[in-house]
């Protein structure tokens, strides 16, 4: 079984990246199987359930020249040659009859299998490719962002964990320092055919590594969930409140802010509201994590109801093509929902008669926002669930050239 170690910041994911490379032209009769195990309950997500959770693919990894690929939030990829199509639905629903109690898998019901998504190679090369790059940058981007040690830089001291003494001495320095530089932005443009990227509004957001190495590129922030919650709601209103005295531009066109459940009655974001006017407000969309809403669900729903009544947006931010068919949308009554595109997500979108496609319809595709758009296929599946506004690096590019763009007609 070709399972290697993760000593190595992204190993897995660049082995994996590698792989893909150096299949793309031998991909006849290879399939891939992408375990979501990161969408089970962390109790299943042990090291020794995901250790027998690879076992189900044994059968196609010892006949049918097998390699399994161990990504760093728990998923894994399994790939084999000339297996019977009857082997491989075989090893899945054995990993799924495995977890069959866990709710992401239970309450998705029998005839769904968003849990492991199957790619035939040879048919859908471009998405596993995608799927590789995506797991790789992903695993890249975390490793910079909890400050880990490069080949280049070993001479960098490990960080320490964040504690509660820390966490005060690092709020009085961001209470303290020009926010300029970790501010980051990034326009939702909607497409249409023939025509330049159209900006709907701009997020404006925190690069959380960024912040790190400003105020404590020897302390790692993120570590303890708890601690850097209380940490990520303090920089909630240090930016609300840098935004409203700095007069920055953003503010003067439509934009999004992405809070805390608990920043939207902070004495910040209440005077922020006082200096802006009633239209001003109605260009102003607030972002909310569906596990931060689900956490403080009376809180959100006053709130909501609060800030409605001064014609703020609500959009709900992160869902992916798993938690999207699960989510209640009309008890939430969001305005926009942002989805994360993955290969995955991809699949799901060319199936007609999948639940995803019967979430995107209960939301209205108009309100849908798909995210992380970094690769041309992201704007195929929007197409293709109806969306028609985009977010990631590959809007960014397309805004920039103003080009007009070219859609795939019908």
């Amino acid at each position: 079984m070709n399972i290697a170690n993760q000593t190595i910041p992204a190993q897995q994911e660049s082995a994996l990246l590698d792989f893909v490379a150096r299949i793309r032209k031998s991909t006849a009769g290879r399939n891939a199987i992408h375990v979501h195990m990161s969408a089970l309950q962390p109790t299943n997500r042990h090291p020794s359930r995901l250790r027998i959770a690879a076992l189900a693919f044994e059968p196609l990894v010892i006949g049918f020249e097998g390699t399994v690929f161990h990504l760093r939030n728990a998923d894994f990829v399994v790939f084999c040659k000339g297996a019977p199509p009857e082997t491989v639905k075989r090893a899945i629903l054995h990993i799924q009859n495995l977890f069959i109690d866990d709710p992401a898998i239970k309450d998705a019901g029998p005839d769904q299998m968003s849990f492991c998504t199957h790619f035939d190679v040879h048919r859908e090369y471009k998405l596993v490719l995608a799927l590789s790059e995506q797991a790789f940058e992903s695993a890249r981007q975390h490793h910079d962002a909890l400050g880990g040690v490069s080949s280049q830089d070993t001479a960098r001291p490990p960080q320490r964990a964040l504690d509660p003494k820390m966490l005060g001495r690092i709020q009085s320095a961001i209470s303290q320092a020009d926010l300029t530089n970790v501010i980051r932005r990034q326009m939702v443009c909607a497409l249409v055919s023939g025509q330049a990227p159209q900006p709907v509004f701009t997020e404006v957001f925190t690069s959380i590594a960024a912040l790190r190495e400003v105020i404590s590129p020897e302390i790692d922030i993120s570590k303890n969930p708890w601690l850097f919650q209380d940490l990520a709601t303090y920089l909630d209103r240090r930016v609300i409140s840098f935004l409203a005295h700095k007069d920055d531009s953003s503010l003067h066109q439509a934009f999004s802010l992405n809070l805390n459940v608990c920043s939207l009655a902070s004495p910040e974001f209440l005077s922020l509201d006082r200096e802006m006017s009633g239209e001003a407000r109605r260009s102003v969309v607030v972002e909310l994590q569906l596990i931060d809403i689900l956490a403080g669900l009376d809180d959100f729903l006053f709130a909501r109801n609060f800030l409605r009544e001064r014609r703020y947006r609500f959009c709900l931010d992160g869902m992916t093509h798993q938690s999207l068919p699960m989510i209640n949308f009309k008890h939430l009554d969001v305005d926009l929902v942002k989805v994360i595109w993955s290969p995955a997500l991809h699949q799901e979108a060319m199936r007609k008669d999948s639940a995803v496609h019967e979430a995107i319809a209960a939301i209205e595709a108009k309100r849908v926002i798909l995210i992380r758009c970094d690769d041309e296929l992201a704007i195929e599946t929007g197409q293709a669930l109806g969306v028609s506004m985009f977010q990631g690096f590959l809007i960014d590019k397309m805004a920039k050239a103003r080009r007009p763009v070219k859609l795939a007609s019908g």
